[in-house]
């Protein structure tokens, strides 16, 4: 009975293992984004060093402070329509050309109108949005400027999707580079020609870069997509569709909801949190500075090593649609399994890298000993971080996004609910274990979700 239960182990080892296996294009396609997402953290994470040193903490927490309402506006405008891209994309036939494009073009007209409608709003609202709802006034310069990057960043959402349903995660992958290293560029020229001029450093400098990064981005994802077999054959009048319209949004209503509510609580939470530390103890520029700290030091360093699962998580999507599609149940399967494995294993790996070396991270690279305290405090929930993302995904390709909106609501309420009630009382570990507990609760949710996979199959 053991050497049949050591052989069946074999073979399915074998089968992960399989070379064909490992040239699908989701493993390509995976390397391809894992390389791409790799560099551009490796540049954004020596930009943030850079912006610590010449902005300091407490300008790191008034840049974070506009952080949700960009994730906003991207929610409403592109999130939604870009996956929905990817699925049909991913689902229509290879023979039917036309089809992909009308979905792509149907899908980037009503992304680009929205996201105008919203770069209007912020533009002229600005003063409204900083001074009566994120309460900062410092926030209004960011904001207008912010605002001209969101049409931009559809267009390049949306071909990026096109390409993810095509499995080509090349042209995602450069572009990502591309706008990394054009803002790091546009900043550091900015901060160069005003040392020279002797004249005071801006905060507006980041978001010059932020615009800059997604105009480049925009015009390569557009060169390379008129580069495509056939994408001068079609004429926007004959890929226009308003049936095929009306089936994004069936698909992509559930994801925005999902994205915008998030983005509210997200919101909620960014402007409470320093209220909440306020109450318990610390001044107003303390507050900010150690929030500073949070998202623009200690967060962006545990995320590094998300660029592993977030490369496959964009792949993620169409392949499980397109095993959906074709009732492979087998291939879904294993498709989980290894995606729980993986995550979990680069978790545990990175909790022991952060946990003993927090120390020397965070005076070495930060110059900062309350960066090395929230880095040993955050490594306990990289296994469960880097799960959620990719076990997201995988519900998204099975189509099951109102339940991910769930799971999702559910799990960042809770966050919430640790800002609201033991922050005041903790202080910022309170807000540690929210992440923590939050992050535990939504992979238990989504796993069990999926027992139908994991178990009967």
């Amino acid at each position: 009975m053991s050497t049949f239960q050591n052989s069946s182990a074999t073979k399915s080892i074998r089968t992960y293992l399989d070379p064909k296996y490992l040239k699908s294009p989701i493993i390509t396609g995976t390397v391809f984004l894992t390389a791409a997402g790799i560099i551009t953290k490796f540049i954004g994470f020596f930009f943030r060093i850079f912006l610590s040193r010449i902005f300091h903490e407490e300008g790191l927490g008034i840049i974070g402070l506009i952080s949700p309402v960009m994730m906003l506006v991207h929610s409403m405008c592109a999130a939604g329509i870009q996956n929905s891209i990817t699925r049909f994309v991913a689902a229509a036939k290879k023979e039917k050309t036309l089809e992909a494009y009308s979905y792509l073009f149907t899908g980037t007209v009503m992304s680009l109108l929205l996201s105008s409608l919203m770069a209007y709003l912020v533009f002229t609202q600005a003063p409204l949005i900083a001074i009566h709802i994120i309460g900062e006034r410092r926030c209004i310069p960011l904001l207008r400027i912010s605002a001209l990057s969101f049409p931009l960043a559809s267009l390049h959402c949306c071909i990026n999707g096109f390409f993810y349903g095509k499995k080509s995660a090349s042209v995602p992958a450069i572009s990502m580079i591309v706008e990394q290293s054009v803002r790091v560029l546009c900043v550091y020229i900015l901060y160069k020609v005003t040392v020279a001029s002797n004249a005071n450093l801006s905060l507006s400098y980041v978001c010059m870069g932020m615009l800059f990064g997604e105009l480049a981005s925009a015009l390569f994802s557009y060169i390379m997509l008129a580069f495509q077999p056939n994408a001068g054959n079609f004429s926007l009048h004959k890929t226009l569709s308003y049936k095929k319209g009306l089936t994004i949004l069936s698909l992509a209503l559930p994801i925005s909801l999902n994205r915008v509510c998030m983005s509210l609580i997200s919101t909620a939470e960014t402007i409470q949190l320093p209220k909440r530390l306020i109450v318990s103890g610390l001044t107003s520029s303390e507050a900010l500075s150690v929030y500073g700290v949070f998202s623009g030091m200690a967060f962006p360093l545990i995320m590094f090593p998300s660029a592993l699962t977030h490369a496959a998580s964009s792949l993620l999507l169409p392949s499980v649609s397109e095993a959906q599609g074709q009732k492979d149940h087998r291939r879904i399967r294993k498709i989980i399994y290894l995606t729980i494995g993986f995550c979990f294993i680069l978790g545990v790996f990175c909790l022991l890298v952060f946990f003993t070396f927090a120390d020397l991270i965070g005076n070495l690279l930060f110059d900062s000993t309350v960066a090395a305290s929230q880095i040993r405090a955050l490594s306990f929930v990289c296994p469960f971080l880097y799960m959620s993302g990719a076990l997201c995904s995988i519900f998204h390709g099975l189509g099951k996004t109102g339940i991910a909106f769930l799971f999702n609501l559910s799990s960042i309420l809770l966050r919430l609910a640790f800002v609201l009630f033991i922050v005041p009382v903790t202080g910022f570990s309170g807000y540690i274990y929210g992440i923590l507990c939050s992050q535990i609760f939504f992979d238990f949710l989504i796993i069990l979700a999926l027992r139908h996979y994991i178990i009967y199959n």
